[in-house]
């Protein structure tokens, strides 16, 4: 942990003595001194879409929606606020807003998706250990621009956690036991370092950017939470369990949990060329490393749709685990008709064979080429590969010249489906997995 915060402050510092020489082709005046506020364009923005992944496994797909208002001229330029209605996230911020200063307050509420959503082994999704949780609670922030290309920011927040909900997270039938209720208080820093132009719908970017951001979680009221899972496959076939056991139930392995503190770093940076004629080559590095977390509030990785660890072409929440990093190259091309732009890409994410996240089958068989061959140790505890690759392919255009139209496709080259329990502990596995996301956006009342 401490040999990777230095390498962040070594290249932190680094970079802080470039900027003057790479400031003038990137910054418009040439200016990266004088800080400047940043408009919204328009009062409204809706967008409406799916995504959804097409294998050889359990498929989930997710319904896209959000809505964003930006309250970004008041008498009073100074005062700012915002409303952002997602598909499985609710927020507000009411603060001021300068060309040094961006502080508020920020109450959220999240639901159905968070916590320890999905379980999937092999592309199966073991739904009896899927746990679904809300939380909610208020937030502030202050963020203070140093530069126009260099902010740094301090947030906290205290939000409620609870884990049922009629009709949105019941959490019945699992095999795990889930937890009740409890608080959880989170501060955190971020450092910003960007100097970025963007146009044409955000699709075309030229310059660089880096960022990273540190939160502490202390959980209160959490108690013990074990986590389960079976050592053998169980199906229902014409509604009866099998194989049968005399508990009526799999048995498996327990897991304890304890987890009161949990430490987050994140960390991305992108380098951006805007060719002649709107050619554009993209590339993105994203990581996060994590320190005491079990499955209830590890990392989601996966999907298009991911806050932090987005790997195309692979389910939503696939992945669990305390380190990751992910590089993503593309390029953008555009089209003479209607704005369109091709965007192909290639994608490449990397975990460590040993994974510290509770609850991840530790202490099942491992088969390796299958249950004949006989299992190759106890304690198996990760996934079968470290390195994942996909390709993706972004397509987008504006329907008769007006209406943004965002269409995203991936491969999980590296994937292994199948859609049964038992064949997952046989090992008889395809390879691949597709993506496509649909997102359609309309943005309305121009912000004088």
């Amino acid at each position: 942990m401490a040999r990777l915060t230095l390498s962040l402050l070594t290249i932190i510092f680094i970079s802080l003595l470039w900027m003057p020489s790479y400031a003038d082709p990137f910054s418009p005046d040439g200016d990266y001194r004088t800080p400047i506020e940043k408009h919204e364009d328009y009062q409204h923005v809706l967008a409406l879409g799916v995504d959804n992944p097409f294998s050889d496994g359990t498929n989930e797909w997710s319904p896209l929606f959000a809505y964003y208002w930006f309250g970004d001229n008041f008498d009073n330029p100074d005062l700012y606020a915002h409303i952002n209605i997602t598909t499985t996230r609710m927020l507000a911020i009411f603060g001021v807003k300068t060309d040094r200063i961006y502080a508020g307050v920020k109450p959220v509420f999240e639901h159905s998706t968070y916590s320890a959503w999905r379980s999937y082994n092999r592309g199966y999704d073991d739904v009896r250990r899927g746990i679904a949780g809300n939380n909610i609670g208020p937030g502030a922030f202050f963020q203070y621009n140093i530069l126009r290309i260099l902010s740094a920011k301090a947030f906290f927040h205290a939000s409620y956690h609870f884990y049922h909900i009629p009709i949105l997270t019941e959490n019945l039938h699992k095999y795990v036991n889930v937890p009740k209720r409890h608080w959880q208080l989170k501060p955190g820093i971020e450092l910003l370092l960007s100097d970025l132009e963007e146009k044409d719908l955000n699709r075309v970017r030229h310059g660089y950017l880096f960022r990273v951001e540190y939160n502490y979680a202390r959980r209160i009221g959490y108690g013990t939470w074990y986590d389960y899972d079976r050592v053998f496959f169980r199906e229902k076939y014409n509604n009866i369990w099998a194989p049968p056991t005399t508990s009526h139930r799999t048995e498996g392995v327990w897991y304890r949990s304890r987890v009161r503190d949990t430490h987050r770093l994140y960390f991305n940076a992108g380098l951006y060329y805007n060719f002649k004629g709107d050619y554009n080559l993209q590339f993105d590095f994203y990581g996060g490393y994590f320190k005491n977390v079990d499955r209830m509030n590890a990392e989601h990785i996966g999907y298009y749709q991911q806050d932090h660890a987005v790997m195309p072409g692979y389910f939503d929440t696939e992945f669990y685990h305390h380190l990751y990093l992910i590089g993503r190259i593309q390029f953008g091309i555009p089209i003479p008709f209607w704005s369109m732009r091709l965007q192909p890409g290639f994608n490449l994410l990397y975990m460590p064979k040993k994974n510290e996240v509770i609850g991840l089958r530790e202490g099942v068989f491992y088969f390796g080429t299958g249950a004949i061959a006989g299992y190759q140790r106890l304690g198996y505890r990760g996934y079968p590969r470290t390195i994942y690759t996909s390709v993706s392919c972004g397509f987008s255009f504006l329907v008769g010249n007006l209406l943004p139209l965002f269409i995203d496709y991936a491969y999980g080259i590296d994937a292994l489906r199948t859609g049964s329990s038992h064949n997952v502990y046989l090992n008889r596995t395809t390879r691949g997995s597709h993506e496509l996301s649909v997102l359609v956006v309309a943005a309305f009342g121009k912000n004088e």
